[in-house]
């Protein structure tokens, strides 16, 4: 029988307002209140709530047949608090089943991770500590930002207690083996590592509406027709999507929901595959092998690399000035300001500055608020600069 670990990722950031140059001192208040609460209330009406719905009424029809996780970034979490709180109410009955999982994550869809230990490590608390308060739980696998991982990420979460990590199946990694083994960390053996079938995702991600392609229209016994053809001796097929895949990115009339619908049924239904969460491989005697990845990998692109968020010189500049505030930040007692920097790391705001065509942006236009890469970029710097200003003087 074939585990199916189907995997979600949730992250809306505090989007930025129009921030100009004479801004800089004289305003501190940097994020669009209308944007957000619009964006985040669009999002609950047509994918949170409803696919919540949907998965709950799933798991009721179909008893310890139906596991599903996701990774919900704490600005998300926080968003949802703010403006929507019926979407953190709706969360906590699909965790009450016992069939849904939240994993850790970062606390702002961060990119950390690609900067240094101490600054993922604070993040990954963060997050911890928001779980622990909002949902009462205490993770134990872990799904990075876009998910980005390496060997080292790989141990430094093993040393904050983490059993499996969730990350890309990348070609150029895996060479000839197949993302459906089990693998782990080559200098911590202990922690496993599920990797997502891309090819799989990407026929239901980019396109599911695509009336070109050859599998169009895509139904759920097709898609079952292509999970079919993979090997018996496959153990895993690990799928990881961004939640607003329904519901926003292809809308109800697409029919997307009655797709996951189906899907899930057929699953349920099947002898031949159980849905299994993260958590239940930790202690698994399943035989795994040890993988190599020493330059962070994510599910970007072909290259399945880095380059989306740091690939040009405006995204690498940004980056640089953000984290050297990082020493400002552990010796300031403004907490507003540093809850602003920790908000400029989302991955999300370093996507608006790429000027690379990248397939799954197609699906994802519908978050852009920016006019050009360039403008992102000198709004970003204009912010980042008045909250260097802010963490100085608190912080003298």
């Amino acid at each position: 029988m074939q585990k199916i670990c189907f995997h979600f990722q949730i992250s809306q950031p505090y989007r930025l307002r129009t921030y100009r140059f004479f801004d800089i001192n004289v305003h501190h208040d940097y994020f669009d209140e209308f944007q957000n609460s619009y964006l985040v209330n669009r999002l609950a009406e047509r994918c949170y709530l409803p696919a919540n719905r949907m998965l709950k009424s799933l798991i009721s029809k179909y008893p310890e047949k139906i596991s599903v996780s996701f990774s919900i970034a704490g600005s998300s979490i926080k968003l949802f608090q703010d403006y929507c709180p019926e979407v953190i109410d709706s969360f906590k009955e699909l965790l009450s089943t016992g069939q849904v999982e939240i994993t850790g994550s970062t606390f702002t869809h961060s990119l950390a991770a690609l900067h240094s230990k101490n600054s993922f490590v604070e993040q990954v608390r963060l997050q911890e500590e928001l779980l622990q308060d909002v949902f009462g739980i205490k993770p134990t696998a872990f799904c990075n930002t876009e998910l980005i991982y390496s060997d080292d990420i790989g141990e430094w979460l093993f040393e904050m207690g983490y059993k499996t990590v969730l990350t890309e199946g990348a070609k150029h990694i895996l060479a000839w083996k197949d993302p459906g083994f089990l693998y782990c960390n080559p200098f911590q053996t202990d922690l496993k590592l599920l990797l997502r079938n891309y090819a799989l995702c990407d026929d239901i991600a980019l396109r599911f509406n695509d009336h070109s392609w050859d599998q169009f229209p895509l139904t759920a016994e097709k898609y079952m027709s292509f999970l079919n053809a993979i090997p018996a001796d496959v153990p895993h097929i690990n799928f990881g999507f961004d939640y607003e895949t329904i519901g926003e990115y292809y809308t109800k009339e697409t029919g997307i929901f009655d797709f996951f619908q189906s899907l899930f049924s057929h699953f349920a239904e099947s002898e031949n595959y159980q849905m299994i969460l993260p958590c239940s491989i930790e202690d698994s005697e399943e035989k795994n092998t040890t993988l190599n990845i020493p330059w962070a990998i994510s599910c970007s692109g072909e290259e399945k690399d880095t380059t989306e968020w740091l690939g040009n010189e405006m995204q690498q500049e940004a980056f640089e000035q953000l984290f050297k505030l990082e020493g400002l930040y552990l010796e300031s007692n403004n907490e507003t300001a540093k809850l602003n920097w920790l908000r400029l790391q989302a991955a999300d705001h370093f996507n608006f500055m790429n000027n690379k065509w990248l397939e799954e942006m197609m699906v994802k236009r519908n978050f852009e608020v920016y006019a050009s890469p360039y403008q992102a970029f000198i709004n970003y710097m204009n912010v980042l600069n008045d909250i260097k200003l802010q963490l100085e003087t608190k912080s003298k």
